[in-house]
């Protein structure tokens, strides 16, 4: 059944064959209470666009961290269904402008504010809007139960743990619009002078080139020769450039590429980029006092994250689970 809907899902996704996309069908059941493969297409949407970058072929690299995120995603729905039993008895509600809210925030996150990119998205992955919004009215309903349950009666962190958590942190709480990254680039472009030239050929035409590099040839030379890049001149060297002024998708890939390696080819509209980063300046961070007090919620949630796993990890033992995926 995973490798069926693992297929499906690909060729939707990453355009590797005709294959019919699968959007219905049940994931998992728990106690009765079914988890959709739309309610699980639906959580992996904000994370389609940066696969589809990253990994223009699909491939073994792309299924293992698609599998890993999908059964990250489908225990989670499994662990919220358990919970929303519990809120059953209470009746816990959420106001829609609480949904509307999360909803705003995710498109500014992860769709650089394009709502119209994320409602595409949601059609790719074969849900709607409003399957969304109710996945997430659950998802703040169960955070909020995890809180009443887990959040009170905790110890105030010590100003050591606080230490030891902005040191761990501090880095993710940077200013991240001060990021510059220094790299090099080869360009191939989806259309070609070439008439005979189509998005498969260049694309075939990439992935010689990446592998050329990773055997040694010199990327300078390479990018002079073959680049359609502004740089291509200049050997595919990019000065150091902000992150702001690089597509977001581009610049998450960037900053995520270790230095010195050679990574892609990535896809985008336009064609296919092969890169090399070289350095990776990372914008200021705020001192300790003006990040205090969440850096008090995350030690005091990663203090009842073992409570509550063991509370869970009982649950399931309780619950009746089919899981199907």
């Amino acid at each position: 059944m995973f490798k069926s809907f693992l297929a499906t899902f690909f060729c939707s996704l990453l355009i590797i064959s005709s294959a019919p996309i699968q959007i219905t069908g049940v994931a998992a059941t728990v106690n009765g209470k079914v988890v959709t493969i739309k309610e699980v297409r639906g959580l992996l949407a904000p994370t389609i666009s940066l696969l589809k970058t990253k990994y223009p072929r699909g491939g073994e690299a792309a299924e293992k961290e698609f599998k890993e995120e999908q059964e990250r995603v489908l225990e989670q729905l499994i662990e919220n269904k358990i919970i929303l039993s519990e809120l059953e008895e209470q009746g816990a509600t959420i106001p829609d402008f609480v949904i509307d809210q999360e909803v705003k925030r995710i498109i500014n996150e992860f769709f650089n504010g394009k709502e119209a990119e994320f409602r595409k998205s949601l059609t790719e992955s074969g849900t709607t809007m409003r399957s969304f919004k109710e996945t997430q009215r659950e998802k703040i309903l169960v955070q909020a139960l995890k809180s009443q349950q887990f959040g009170q009666n905790l110890a105030p962190p010590t100003p050591e743990e606080l230490q030891a958590q902005y040191t761990k942190r501090k880095l993710e709480y940077r200013d991240r619009t001060q990021d510059r990254v220094t790299f090099s680039k080869i360009f191939i472009p989806m259309a070609s002078d070439d008439p005979d030239a189509t998005p498969e050929s260049q694309l075939n035409l990439a992935d010689k080139i990446a592998l050329n590099l990773r055997n040694g040839a010199d990327f300078s030379k390479t990018a002079k020769d073959s680049s359609a890049d502004a740089y291509a001149d200049e050997g595919g060297s990019w000065p150091s450039t902000l992150r702001t002024d690089l597509e977001p998708s581009f610049s998450e890939l960037l900053f995520q590429a270790p230095i010195g390696k050679i990574n892609g080819p990535y896809k985008d509209p336009r064609g296919f980029t092969i890169v090399k980063v070289t350095k990776k300046d990372f914008g200021p961070s705020p001192p300790l006092s003006e990040i205090k007090d969440r850096l008090a919620k995350e030690v005091e949630s990663e203090k009842y994250k073992e409570k509550y796993s063991r509370w869970i990890d009982t649950l399931k033992k309780k619950a009746i689970i089919d899981r199907r995926m």
